[in-house]
């Protein structure tokens, strides 16, 4: 797990260079650049040594025969299966870089598909003179781009693509950040910054001209398994299984995240049999019992045979972190900070790699929106006048969720669920309307499918696996997340939803491993990893948050994170709203970002 740069010019005009001294973080046991003879490529890397550590891993990193020069960020799983079907090669280390670039030399982009793992890599071509940028099926792991006529610049993270002229956010950007907390994955952030879109690719030619493509589609990958319930049980067992194995490759210590959930816990309690004591478990406490699960998580501990470790969080400590985590935001987010707190402690005890759960409640039905989606679905069956005349009749609360949702699909349905900032809220601001743009699901999914693809592609992707890289990677740690193995997801999205509902929580994942998990951990309420945010931004956090909320109301021109400041504190708003003006302000002023006189229409101060 590195941190990746690097650019492309399509003449000789100066063009400044992404720094990987601002990637430093992501890598923090070297950095390696490489410029072609013409000095139009320019690949860097920042290094974080997880297979193969020695020498032989270094990057940038040239093929045995010289052609193909890589910079590499993420795993490939099945790295040491695929040099067993590559002749001919003289190995000169054990890491997983080396592998794929010497199989790309092989099959160019027919290599993606054999891919196992979470990767974003640049490989220059001498011959061709040029450079193909790829990343991975899910997003997660990051790219970003610059372009102009005369240059791409490319990084993992947009602090080494900003630079005077482009530090600017967009008017939908900022619309969708207030939406739903986090900015978008499709479309521009920052003037002329966007993301390579999950499972895709571009090449980008000497002159400037760039082909792009898709690699990886559910629409052509998606399984029709055709299992009858009964053998559904022991498939995913064996899937997931698999998938935790697979992930536990690593010449360096692995940790895991334990929570004492249901996804967490399946993790720990595959990784405990294979590591036992080598596994190292982590588990976030609360002096506060409502927030805490350290019981749980330690009985799970115990029958996994790991070694536990657990960190208390309270107003003593929380401060200190919580601004170094906004700190470290390459990009704003309102749920960002757990996975900051969780990284940072498992970090401190010499780890660089940590299984995660993230993927689970997605795949496998862990959401309220699967519950509450299917009981709005009837809306879809109307024409829009009725089916916006039944909602103007629904509950306050619900109402300003669904203003403004362009059908009542069951996709529009369930991004709509996850708005924070109501569409009238926004329009009285001067912004658009804040809806998330996610790819057309796959045809042939169900209901509880299209709610998975929806929660994947807007809330997964662009927050919850952004947050887990940015946040993690600040400290030098690296995620790894078994449950968004891509054979794992497209079976599981592809199984009808018979199979995956029940009375209790993600019935299907927990009956696969009902022998394996101890009863308390699926016998209770959902409850995750929860902040006292409330508690904390009403007192230890109170000067912070008043530094965050000025500066976004001066920065945007408008007085109306004042007003719901106000608001906030005669208990008319959640906390999120407040929350997430006060990260918005932090950030534009650690990045310099400006904003253009004129997009909101509140007074100026």
């Amino acid at each position: 797990m590195c941190g990746i740069l690097g650019q492309i010019k399509f003449n000789n005009t100066y063009s400044p260079r992404p720094d990987p001294c601002l990637l430093k973080h992501r890598g923090p046991d070297g950095t390696g650049e490489w410029v072609n003879e013409e000095g139009t490529v320019y690949l860097g890397h920042t290094r974080l040594a997880i297979i193969d550590p020695t020498l032989a891993g270094k990057q940038p990193m040239r093929n045995a025969a010289g052609r193909f020069i890589i910079s590499f960020n993420g795993e490939i799983y099945n790295h040491l299966e695929l040099r067993a079907v590559l002749d001919n090669i003289q190995w000169r280390g054990e890491s997983d870089t080396e592998t794929l670039v010497e199989l790309l030399s092989k099959k160019g982009v027919q290599a993606l598909p054999l891919l196992k793992g979470m990767f974003a890599f640049a490989l220059y071509d001498e011959e061709e003179d040029t450079v193909l940028l790829v990343r991975d099926r899910l997003g997660i792991k990051p790219l970003w781009l610059y372009q102009t006529k005369h240059y791409i610049n490319f990084s993992s993270e947009i602090r080494a693509l900003l630079q005077s002229e482009n530090r600017v956010v967009s008017k939908s950007a900022i619309s969708e950040y207030l939406a739903f907390g986090r900015m978008p994955e499709n479309g521009e952030i920052v003037k002329g910054i966007v993301a390579l879109k999950p499972g895709s690719w571009i090449k980008v030619y000497s002159n400037g001209k760039v082909k792009k493509g898709y690699w990886w589609s559910p629409k052509r990958y998606l399984v029709n398994s055709g299992l009858k319930k009964s053998d559904c049980e022991q498939h995913i067992n064996s899937l997931v299984t698999t998938a935790v194995q697979e992930h536990l490759i690593s010449d360096v210590g692995v940790g895991a995240f334990l929570s004492g959930g249901i996804d967490s816990s399946i993790v720990t309690l595959i990784a405990g049999k294979i590591l036992g004591k080598d596994l190292r478990t982590f588990t976030i406490g609360f002096p506060e019992k409502t927030y805490d699960e350290r019981t749980i998580a330690r009985n799970v501990a115990k029958q996994a045979g790991s070694e536990h470790n657990e960190l208390e969080v309270n107003e003593e400590n929380c401060l200190e972190w919580i601004k170094e985590a906004v700190h470290n935001l390459d990009l704003p987010s309102v749920d960002a900070i757990n996975t900051f707190i969780v990284s940072k402690a498992v970090r401190k005890h010499g780890l660089k790699v940590a299984l995660s759960g993230l993927g689970g409640d997605e795949l496998f039905g862990g959401y309220p929106s699967f519950r509450n989606i299917p009981l709005l679905t009837w809306l879809g069956l109307l024409p829009q006048r009725f089916g916006n005349l039944m909602v103007s009749c629904m509950p306050k609360k619900v109402k300003q969720k669904l203003e403004g949702v362009n059908t009542y699909s069951v996709s529009d349905l369930t991004i709509a669920r996850r708005r924070l900032t109501p569409v009238l809220d926004l329009k009285s601001m001067n912004l658009e309307d804040g809806i998330s743009s996610i790819p057309k699901p796959p045809k042939g999914l169900d209901t509880m499918g299209l709610i998975s693809w929806s929660e994947i592609q807007n809330y997964m992707i662009p927050m919850l696996l952004r947050d887990s890289d940015q946040m993690s990677m600040a400290v030098g740690l690296e995620i790894r997340v078994p449950f968004l193995d891509h054979i794992l997801v497209e079976n599981v999205l592809s199984l009808k939803q018979k199979y995956k509902k029940g009375k209790i929580i993600k019935p299907l994942l927990v009956n696969a491993f009902k022998k394996e998990l101890p009863v308390e951990v699926y016998n209770r309420p959902k409850q995750g990893f929860v902040l006292p945010m409330n508690e904390w931004i009403l007192g230890p956090l109170a000067c912070f948050i008043n530094e965050g909320i000025y500066a976004a109301a001066e920065l945007l021109h408008s007085k109306e994170p004042l007003i719901q400041y106000d608001q906030y504190k005669k208990k008319a708003l959640h906390w999120t709203r407040i929350w997430h003006w006060s990260i918005l302000g932090h950030w534009m002023v650690k990045q310099k970002i400006a904003i253009d006189v004129g997009l909101m229409n509140k007074p100026v101060l």
